[in-house]
């Protein structure tokens, strides 16, 4: 059984082990069949092989990596005060990701490589 994302969480310091892990076991949640891997790179979390999502700590940020791009939800992203990139969701110290809106990343793209 592959361990990269759990291997990853436990790497970083705290506070940022906590959010990051937090992010993660809600993305399992919301699709229970999920399984640790590496995408783009990555440590993330696979659906049918594929990327689902990442989480990284990065220097001024935890960037949320939902592939699949996040064209159709920028708005809703820029609307919850949030920053972000063509392909990752940025939190600042403070900041979360509304779960209703990490919700519709996750299923959006179950969606997709279901449709595959």
């Amino acid at each position: 059984m592959a361990n990269e994302v759990t291997d990853y969480i436990n790497e970083q310091p705290e506070p940022e082990r906590s959010r990051i892990a937090a992010l993660y076991a809600h993305a399992r949640d919301v699709v229970a069949e999920a399984t640790e891997g590496v995408s783009y790179g990555m440590p993330a979390l696979l659906y049918k092989g594929k990327g689902l999502v990442a989480v990284m700590n990065t220097k001024k940020h935890i960037g949320i990596y939902p592939f699949g791009g996040l064209a159709e939800l920028a708005d809703d992203v820029t609307a919850a005060g949030l920053e972000s990139t063509t392909g990752s969701i940025h939190l600042g110290d403070g900041q979360s990701l509304p779960p209703e809106l990490f919700d519709r990343f996750l299923l959006r793209r179950k969606a997709r490589l279901d449709e595959r």
